[in-house]
């Protein structure tokens, strides 16, 4: 089927728009490329340069997904009536059904309308059938009779038409207008309206309703009810006291999940595979260890990555372990915590929702994988945002209803239901919302307030609650939020039962033995808890603490590079006490046994050093000869470095190797994947391209053999796919296999997939050439 747009109006509406452009005063331009930012990047070279990418068809279908339902509802109108009638004003609103003014505006200030009329590149973009309608009569030739084109004419026609053809016509009325038909019969009623001009054929097999025959049938409408936005009546309320009390729960869980992540990856690092991710097993037992599903642990993990609070250590085994500023936001209070999280998922383009979903290939996607990042989840989450903060306050809508209204305002730029339904999910985990319906809180993040938003979720917290009520079956309960300082008592020597309004703990072996291993002793840790308690201590928690600390520390375990064995206690009380060996730092662990972090060889060379005969043993226990000492020697010295390594790591870790935070791959999206440009920059590209169009105008006004004007790359590559649907000559410059510029007339004759095959009209010639080694392209002079 042939194009919408002839190539002489495609050229036509292309300078208009170029004339359009260079009339616009300076405020009118930067309006233009601030709401359409990839035109200013690079910067176009002149005016004519910025008239030829802002037609082209990527930048169109860019702009397209800006527009709200009406605005694109008059831009499918003013393509579709184009080839029949100018669609102005009055035109568009009657195709509508609604005031197209404003749309009719915003579309010619977005230079997608130019005199009323779409530019090329809208047309391509809607496709065929804009609106659901056919091609136009222009488009199909003439035929032996005249189709009706009015109401009344197509009223008239149907007098006497029989009831199939009929019902034909209204199923091809409001589109798809193409029907498919036998190759050697055609139904009654096609076969009576295709002898009375409405229908044409496309082929054997196709017949098509003409768009002027389908306007006519709609009654001049291209829409068959305006635009209307989805209605708030159904939309589910909350009490706003629920509200801020779950999205409060949400927040302080998430910011203890992230602190529980942290310590639990410090203690034991997650190893990352070499996709950049971390493998199901190592989630697996995260998920474990927070007490949530693997879902919810993977957006922990990737919620603290997009913090900054997690960093990829080691040489030869990388892993991924809290960062340095992870220490810092542990020493934060919880509102501040929580506001960095929300911000930084806010502005983070990881999509968490997507961890166990497999890839196009078939791969299973892991958390913190490079593959994850999105560009327009930044933007997704903002607007999903934005659509509960302009609804009133305790409104909850349902994905699908927060999908509705987000198709509304951006109908070609809408996620899925499931990922809107992902991403209200992550904010309900977040406490961004509670109960569906947006928190205070996060009203204030939206603002740009983190420290008012950290604030507003600091009123919403409960007051904290520092004691707590101990019970005889070694339970206890905090009667609310636990301050900071009785939460991290309980950490060490309770485990957690429930949460909620009330924190209730047990106290078991595994847990007090923990808090003794944090240094604490029995009668420290029966004193701090008995300081909390409202009611004496049970004496079955008494008993208990006693037992383990009775045996706790009977088992010691240590690191040593290398031991020295003695005859008896004297000998070791000497070597202890000689200054000579003091770089060994031996220490006793037994009457006749010293340790000692050196290593073997430095060892033996120290006692050697202080006159003394010793003597190696080897893994056995056995006196290593002379003769092998020395392969043993260096073997165990080996050994023995490797142990005082990992103990290094284990002792200094993210202080040792190469730290990297969240990994990314080339052309992955990121938070700062769009570049606002400001007044200042906005004022120096129009600058640039007035300075541009005034060289041009010179040239130009010099006559005889000026430099071809298209030296942009957009603009040369629109002058080139103008040229080849006119079927213009042009004149390139072109860099040869040299590196030297040739200057050639041509006629473009086709230009796709980063080439462009030209006939060289001097040489009577045909050759393809990249578009990448022409570096001009301007009108034929004297043409």
């Amino acid at each position: 089927m042939a194009s919408s747009t002839t190539p002489r109006a495609a050229t036509a509406t292309g300078a208009a728009l170029a004339q359009a452009l260079a009339r616009r005063d300076d405020a009118g331009l930067a309006a233009l490329l601030s709401a359409r930012p990839d035109l200013a990047v690079p910067a176009p070279s002149s005016l004519t340069a910025l008239a030829a990418r802002a037609g082209t068809r990527p930048s169109v279908e860019r702009a397209l997904t800006g527009l709200d339902a009406v605005e694109l509802a008059v831009a499918e109108a003013a393509v579709a009536l184009a080839p029949v009638r100018r669609p102005t004003a009055a035109a568009l609103t009657k195709a509508v059904g609604l005031d197209a003014a404003p749309a009719r505006h915003r579309l010619t200030d977005l230079a997608l309308l130019v005199a009323d009329l779409p530019v090329p590149a809208l047309v391509e973009a809607l496709g065929p059938h804009p609106a659901g309608l056919g091609p136009a009569l222009t488009e199909l030739g003439t035929a032996a009779v005249a189709p009706p084109t009015t109401a009344a004419a197509l009223t008239a026609a149907l007098r006497g038409a029989p009831a199939a053809a009929v019902g034909v016509l209204d199923a091809l009325a409001w589109g798809p207008p193409v029907g498919t038909v036998g190759a050697d019969h055609l139904p009654d009623g096609a076969a009576w309206l295709l002898e009375h001009g409405l229908l044409r054929r496309l082929s054997p097999t196709q017949l098509v309703l003409p768009r002027e025959v389908a306007l006519a049938a709609r009654g001049g409408r291209t829409h068959a009810r305006p635009p209307t936005a989805p209605a708030p009546a159904d939309l589910r309320t909350v009490p706003e006291a629920v509200v801020e009390a779950e999205g409060a729960r949400a927040a302080e869980e998430i910011v203890r999940l992230v602190g529980l992540l942290l310590q639990t990856w410090h203690d034991t690092p997650a190893t990352v595979l070499r996709t950049g991710g971390i493998g199901v097993r190592e989630l697996r037992r995260t998920a474990g260890t927070l007490e949530v599903d693997e879902a919810a642990a993977a957006l922990v993990a990737e919620l603290a990555a997009m913090a900054g609070l997690l960093t990829q250590e080691g040489d030869d085994t990388v892993a991924w372990a809290p960062s340095r500023a992870a220490l810092d936001w542990l020493e934060d209070p919880l509102p501040v915590r929580w506001a960095q999280l929300v911000a930084a998922w806010l502005a983070s383009a990881r999509t968490p929702w997507l961890v166990g979903t497999r890839s196009d290939p078939g791969t299973l996607r892991a958390a913190l994988e490079p593959t994850l990042e999105r560009g327009w989840a930044v933007e997704l989450r903002g607007r999903v945002l934005r659509v509960l903060a302009n609804l009133p306050a305790g409104t909850a809508p349902s994905p699908a209803q927060a999908h509705g209204t987000l198709a509304w305002h951006r109908p070609r730029a809408t996620a899925p239901v499931s990922t809107v339904g992902a991403v209200l999910d992550e904010a309900g985990r977040l406490g961004l919302t509670g109960a569906g319906a947006l928190t205070a809180p996060g009203r204030v993040l939206l603002g740009g307030g983190l420290a008012a938003a950290a604030q507003a979720l600091e009123r919403a917290l409960p007051e904290p609650v520092g004691d707590l009520l101990v019970q005889g079956d070694l339970t206890a309960v905090v009667p609310g939020r636990p301050e900071p300082g009785l939460a991290d008592l309980l950490d060490l020597c309770a485990e957690a039962e429930s949460r909620g309004a009330a924190l209730t703990v047990r106290f078991t072996a595994e847990s007090v033995r923990r808090a003794l291993d944090a240094g604490l002793a029995a009668d420290e840790l029966l004193t701090a808890l008995a300081e909390r308690s409202r009611t004496p201590l049970p004496q079955p928690l008494e008993y208990l603490v006693r037992d383990v600390a009775r045996r706790h520390g009977q088992l010691r375990v240590g690191a040593a590079s290398a031991y020295l064995r003695v005859e008896d206690a004297a000998a070791a009380a000497t070597l202890l006490g000689n200054p000579a060996l003091a770089d060994l730092a031996l220490r006793t662990i037994a009457p006749t046994v010293l340790v000692s972090p050196a290593g073997p060889g430095e060892m033996l060379d120290a006692l050697h050093g202080a006159g003394l005969a010793p003597v190696l043993e080897g893994p056995d226990g056995a006196v290593v000869l002379s003769g092998l000492g020395t392969t043993l020697t260096s073997g165990t010295t080996a050994h023995a470095g490797s142990v005082g390594r990992r103990a290094a790591r284990a002792r200094g870790r993210g202080r040792r190797g190469t730290s990297r935070g969240l990994p990314t791959f080339p052309g992955a999206a990121t938070s700062t994947y769009t570049r606002v440009l400001d007044e200042a920059d906005l004022a120096a590209v129009t600058a640039r391209m007035r300075a541009g169009e005034e060289r041009i105008r010179r040239d130009a006004a010099r006559g005889g053999e000026p430099a071809p004007a298209a030296t942009d790359p957009v603009h040369a590559l629109a002058v080139l796919r103008e040229a080849a649907a006119a079927g213009t000559a042009v004149e390139i410059v072109l860099v040869g296999a040299t590196g030297r510029p040739e200057r050639r007339r041509v006629r473009p004759v086709h230009v796709d997939g980063g080439r462009v095959r030209v006939t060289d009209l001097e040489r009577e010639t045909e050759l393809t050439v990249a578009i990448h080694r022409i570096s001009a392209v301007g009108a034929v002079p004297g043409a």
